[in-house]
């Protein structure tokens, strides 16, 4: 027994010996250390909405063509914005209905005027989990950073045969957004 820990003492004492001489260093640049850009990235739901059809008839039967919906986004009032350099919004929408829709997304500040626009989204009927991306360039649209809010809008086109959503009929438009906004910190 004492040989056997006498033999592993001596190979562990031989491993650190090994290691300490066959382990090289090079000269050290700690200057570059300067040229470090730390890329962190923030995911965050924008807008999520789940819309039945009795949203979009009333119950007379008449259809509701457009729904706006404006809501207070606090993402841009971070002071690490000025770090901010790139932003994308991802969609994915579900439309069980057999009708078109489109849907128009802004950035808005305070005074509503609008800061960024999406381009308008042509929504196909029938479609399951649409998904579609918007990135968004700081360096070329930094207007983005006075958004206090985000308006979407849900527009209703009318069916080529005059028909109209069926309020008896259960189902639901579906529409998520999330933003990735990455950052650029030296």
């Amino acid at each position: 027994m004492y040989i056997n820990m006498r033999c592993k003492i001596f190979s562990i004492i031989f491993c650190i010996v090994v290691f300490g001489l066959s382990s090289c260093v090079e000269d050290l640049d700690f200057y570059q250390v300067d040229d470090i850009e730390l890329t962190p990235t923030y995911i965050g739901s924008l807008i999520y909405s789940s819309l039945p059809q009795t949203s979009l008839v009333s119950p007379s039967g008449v259809e509701v063509g457009r729904i706006t919906d404006v809501t207070q986004v606090e993402i841009f009032k971070n002071s690490v914005t000025d770090r901010l350099k790139k932003v994308d919004i991802d969609f994915e929408i579900t439309n069980p209905f057999n009708r078109r829709f489109t849907i128009d997304f802004r950035f808005l500040n305070e005074s509503n005027d609008e800061t960024y626009r999406i381009p308008q989204i042509a929504v196909a009927p029938n479609v399951s989990k649409y998904k579609l991306k918007e990135e968004i360039l700081l360096s070329e649209n930094n207007n983005i950073l006075n958004s206090t809010k985000i308006e979407v809008t849900l527009e209703l086109l009318p069916s080529t045969d005059g028909s109209v959503v069926d309020i008896n009929d259960n189902k639901t438009f579906i529409f998520k957004s999330a933003g990735t906004f990455y950052f650029g910190i030296n």
